[in-house]
């Protein structure tokens, strides 16, 4: 009897098993980093619209005249805009909103790593460089 060949045959498919669960773990986990990824960019997204239409709306309500300069951390792929009476930041095929109190804005400058003043102009809020 030669029992080394039942033996190889018996590794060869337990090694088979194990592989075809390797690769199917890597999928799962890949599928789910993908995820995270996406939430994370949701995230940052959504706190740099977030600190804009802050600033805008607290302009608004101090009334005319008043005005704040910042500046917000360069982020590749991150495009923010104004889209009615919403900031509006674009990442890949995605974006979110932070909503402002009015849909009286003007926008001259609005790029991420640049100096941004906003200012109230007789109840118009208007971006433009700082």
């Amino acid at each position: 009897m030669d029992i080394r060949a039942q033996v190889s045959v018996e590794f060869l498919i337990v090694l088979i098993l194990l592989l075809g669960l390797l690769l199917f773990s890597l999928a799962v986990f890949s599928e789910k980093n993908e995820g995270f990824i996406l939430s994370k960019e949701n995230y940052k997204a959504r706190l740099i619209a977030n600190q804009i239409a802050e600033k805008a709306n607290t302009v608004l309500t101090s009334g005319n005249g008043a005005e704040v300069s910042f500046r917000l951390k360069k982020l590749e792929g991150f495009e923010p805009s104004v889209a009615g009476n919403a900031v509006r930041v674009s990442w890949r095929d995605n974006f979110v909103d932070s909503p402002l109190l009015t849909n009286d804005v003007t926008v001259n400058n609005l790029a991420l790593g640049e100096g941004i003043k906003i200012k109230n102009q007789k109840g118009e809020i208007v971006i433009d460089f700082a």
